[in-house]
């Protein structure tokens, strides 16, 4: 990167969303500001907003919210990123300033579930985004998307310009803290998941095969972490609990809530195994965690999934999988083919799984050994210095 490019921009970083982002959002916008901080040419500015976000569950105010998160996003971050002498704004979370004021705008389109899964969000933010977030996302100078995947979906629903949208990869997050963290060890061996508590990410089911697996193996301990999510819509912990007691798991089946970095450190490493069902992801990086650790994954063939872990992953196609990625994940030959939409179906096909590696320990050991290269691929350092590169051209 030359001196005279690197010096030519000044990117206004929006760093509000830290204030409420969750797992994978706030992963993300960390690891990127903490790869950039360590590039010798990269000039960023960190722009916070003026107040507090609210994030409580009263009507009034989360309306009240909305409007004030507009009124950040369309009036006062381009103001502020004019006074730190911006060039360049760059916004994780969807949003995007319309009146640019002279500034370039880059935005990150996680995923294209607002299109995908309009019922999963409250009307009155669905409706903003479309009426101000796809707007602004249209005239922004770069769109950056996670993976080819979501780059697809994306351009499948709206019109934006393809050669504005952009895939950057993610990677998984930098774990500096020190592995002390023992009490998890008492739950051993466990399966794992965590994440925040969504519906998307399918958890009955996982519990359900899990039930199958504890008849047979009654060791065995499934662990969810993660915290309930803030949109009402997008719950799932009520029908999680009430799963475990229609299942008898009341004390195989542990909820240990949000979890510290440090915690998550220790969850990932004294894991048997990863299971991730989800019906959807705009990218993964589960997966990416999981595999940093030497965890080996179950994972089903939804979304981008296949496309990040390739052959490094147990295959599980529970509703018929994701059709471009067939191929690959096929080369496994333990990928479970039960595409199908009947929910028994799905459930025998993720517990069948959970069971063959219980079973087959130098099959564990070669999705463990498979999961530590796939990882190579990805890092934030690259990413960072890729997006940085875009927008110092777009």
């Amino acid at each position: 990167m030359s001196e005279k490019l690197s010096n030519h921009i000044k990117v206004g970083v929006d760093i509000r969303d830290l204030q409420i982002a969750q797992t994978g959002a706030k992963t993300y916008l960390t690891q990127l500001i903490l790869a950039w901080e360590k590039m010798p040419d990269a000039n960023i500015c960190l722009i916070d907003a003026d107040t507090k976000a609210y994030t409580g569950k009263n009507s009034f105010f989360k309306i009240l919210e909305h409007i004030r998160f507009q009124i950040w996003k369309q009036i006062r971050l381009p103001q502020k990123a004019k006074q730190q002498g911006c060039t360049h704004i760059f916004c994780g979370d969807f949003f995007v300033p319309y009146f640019k004021q002279g500034l370039k705008t880059v935005v990150v389109l996680h995923d294209a579930f607002f299109w995908q899964t309009p019922s999963n969000y409250n009307y009155f933010w669905l409706r903003l985004f479309h009426w101000i977030g796809v707007p602004a996302a249209k005239k922004a100078n770069l769109i950056i998307v996670p993976s080819q995947y979501t780059q697809q979906t994306v351009l499948a629903h709206e019109t934006f310009e393809s050669d504005k949208i952009k895939v950057v990869h993610e990677a998984s997050r930098e774990y500096n803290e020190a592995i002390v963290e023992n009490d998890y060890k008492k739950y051993s061996p466990y399966f794992l998941h965590i994440g925040v508590l969504e519906k998307r990410k399918n958890l009955p089911l996982s519990i359900k095969a899990f039930k199958i697996v504890s008849n047979k193996y009654p060791n065995y301990t499934l662990v969810l972490a993660g915290n309930t999510p803030n949109k009402q819509n997008l719950n799932d912990r009520d029908t999680i609990l009430h799963t475990i007691q229609e299942e008898g798991l009341a004390d195989k089946v542990v909820l240990v809530g949000y979890v510290q970095p440090h915690q998550a450190a220790a969850l990932y490493q004294n894991a048997f195994a990863y299971v991730l069902p989800s019906k959807n992801e705009g990218f993964g990086l589960p997966l990416l965690e999981a595999f940093s650790f030497g965890t080996p994954v179950i994972s089903s063939t939804n979304g981008a999934l296949p496309e990040i872990g390739q052959d490094a992953a147990y295959w599980v196609n529970l509703y018929g999988g994701h059709e471009e990625y067939e191929e690959k994940s096929n080369k496994n030959r333990f990928n479970k083919e039960e595409g199908s939409k009947d929910k028994s179906q799905a459930i025998k096909a993720l517990a069948d799984a959970m069971i063959d590696l219980i079973e087959n320990e130098s099959l564990r050991q070669s999705f463990i050994e498979k999961g530590k290269k796939r990882n190579l691929d990805f890092s934030w350092d690259k990413a960072a210095a890729q997006i940085y590169e875009l927008m110092q051209t777009c």
